[in-house]
């Protein structure tokens, strides 16, 4: 595979008509095993909880019992060497081919379902969990660290979802201390597309492209790690209103928030700064905005 990767026009139409792509391979076995060792290391050492960085994405927090559904934001903070790769150079060559030269790394997630016991995502729209207050253009490049299929929680995709508004979501069971957001609005659940792949292969969808992955019920754990890009979203407040946002609030959130006040926020500036495109004006516009934004909607 070379360096500069870059795809055929018959895919980029693929992924603009149906909402995602797949790749049998965007990332070298070298560096499989590499990050599928940084990321499960992190996850046994729990590092980043006590930041709000790690938590169980499928119930309430309990540092006395096993996580169910092990998820950490952004391990670069905690592992830099994440982003020297070759595959975040392909995702981000990618990024940039299918939303333009301006398009940059927002952030990152690594998803670990136990063995056996590794609950399903629900089908949702990534831009559901997103600040209703700003028009985005945002792909997630979901990487497998193993082998996947529908036994151990492959990702699934609705065909041509990405040219839906943003559908209804809710917590599931209304609880709204837990992570995940579920659609609860209509659409054709039957037209399904199950997406298996090798270790190093990957999808690439759109934030709005309804998708899903199953339980893992394998006997190994499912890893992945995704990265996520963007180009600087559009502010325009009021433009629309989440009503599952309001009143959301997870532990992982409030332990971040305490962590924050402790001086963490001073901390999080910092490595967020590498990624930073203080060269850009749209991008310092929207790192403003945001956090004006995000002062003024605690609630969310």
């Amino acid at each position: 595979m070379k360096q500069d990767y870059l795809l055929p026009e018959e895919t980029t139409a693929q992924y603009k008509a149906r909402g995602y792509i797949s790749l049998e391979e965007i990332c070298p076995p070298d560096e499989v095993a590499r990050i599928r060792q940084i990321l499960m290391r992190m996850f046994e050492n729990k590092v980043g909880y006590e930041e709000g960085a790690q938590y169980d994405f499928a119930s309430r927090d309990d540092p006395n019992k096993p996580q169910t559904f092990p998820s950490l934001h952004d391990p670069s903070h905690y592992a830099p060497e994440l982003l020297k790769t070759a595959f975040h150079r392909r995702a981000l060559a990618i990024a940039r081919q299918l939303l333009g030269p301006d398009a940059a790394l927002y952030g990152e997630h690594a998803l670990l379902k136990p063995a056996r016991v590794g609950p399903e995502t629900p089908w949702h729209q990534d831009e559901a969990f997103r600040s209703p207050d700003f028009e985005y253009r945002e792909l997630s490049v979901w990487l497998p660290l193993q082998p996947v299929g529908e036994i151990n929680g492959c990702m699934q995709f609705i065909p041509g979802s990405n040219r839906y508004d943003v559908l209804k979501h809710r917590s599931p069971g209304n609880d709204k201390s837990l992570h995940p957001l579920e659609c609860c609005d209509e659409f054709p659940r039957a037209s399904a597309v199950p997406v298996p792949l090798p270790a190093g292969g990957c999808t690439v969808h759109d934030m709005r492209t309804l998708h899903y992955t199953g339980p893992n019920t394998s006997d190994s754990p499912r890893l992945a790690y995704i990265l996520i890009f963007n180009v600087p979203p559009v502010y325009k407040p009021g433009l629309r209103k989440f009503d599952w946002l309001e009143g959301r609030r997870t532990d992982s959130q409030v332990r971040k928030r305490e962590w924050h006040r402790r001086g963490g926020i001073a901390i999080e500036v910092m490595r967020r700064l590498p990624r930073a495109r203080l060269t850009s004006g749209r991008w310092v516009a929207w790192a403003a905005i945001r956090a004006v934004s995000k002062v003024w909607h605690r609630a969310r």
